[in-house]
């Protein structure tokens, strides 16, 4: 089983961030490069080009692990009644 992401990069030293992410974005870029030119041949409208490219970034970069569960559900819904 590998370690989350929110641990990998919270245990990486500087110089190992670099070598780690690159070879992300270079998956990232041509996968962005294809979503364009499908796009660009009206294969997905713009909206849906956005939406694939948010998916593939959240895929890649771990944004569930650093994004949604720093704010979950229920922190938002203990959040709600805490206000009344």
């Amino acid at each position: 089983m590998t370690t989350s992401l929110v641990h990998q990069y919270a245990s990486m030293t500087p110089t190992e961030f670099g070598k780690n992410i690159e070879p992300k974005w270079q998956v990232a870029s041509q996968l962005v490069d294809d979503v364009r030119a499908a796009v660009e041949k009206k294969q997905l409208t713009p909206l849906d080009g956005a939406r694939v490219i948010s998916a593939i970034a959240a895929s890649l970069f771990g944004y569930d692990e650093f994004i949604l569960r720093e704010i979950s559900p229920e922190a938002l819904l203990a959040a709600g009644s805490t206000r009344r």
